[in-house]
């Protein structure tokens, strides 16, 4: 008899446990964030489209174009084309990013000799078509 009421109060305990989640849970604040009336604020870290930093001082990019992203570029979804001018000093005509291929790795951030590129937070990225996919970094 003894057994059955310690079983019987066992289950009663963690029933009421239970219970108390709940209620906790019933009367605290909604958890959804309404999406495009309200943002997330994403952590420091976080990877988004990869951009051409711009200095402040000259208004000018620091890509040399070395082409050291497009190498390391494990799928592919970057291209650059390369000029020179009357100096024989390298510079990218085009620097075109298909985000369509892009996996968002950051490979081509970190093989970057004069820290050119960085990766942004823009996370909004459906469109309709495929075209708008590909991006043109230089403005």
């Amino acid at each position: 008899m003894i057994k059955f009421t310690v079983k019987v109060f066992k289950r009663v305990t963690s029933l009421l446990e239970g219970m108390a989640v709940t209620i906790k849970y019933f009367f605290s604040g909604p958890v959804t964030m309404q999406y495009p009336d309200k943002k997330w604020t994403l952590p420091e870290r976080a990877r988004g489209v990869v951009t051409l930093i711009i200095d402040k001082e000259t208004g000018k990019h620091r890509c040399i174009a070395c082409l050291a992203c497009v190498r390391t570029c494990p799928n592919f979804s970057l291209a650059v084309e390369v000029k020179t001018d009357e100096n024989k000093k390298r510079y990218p005509g085009k620097f075109t990013l298909e985000l369509g291929k892009c996996m968002f790795c950051g490979l081509c951030v970190d093989s970057c000799p004069t820290k050119a590129l960085m990766m942004n937070n823009e996370y909004e990225l459906a469109v309709y078509t495929r075209k708008e996919l590909t991006r043109s970094l230089l403005p």
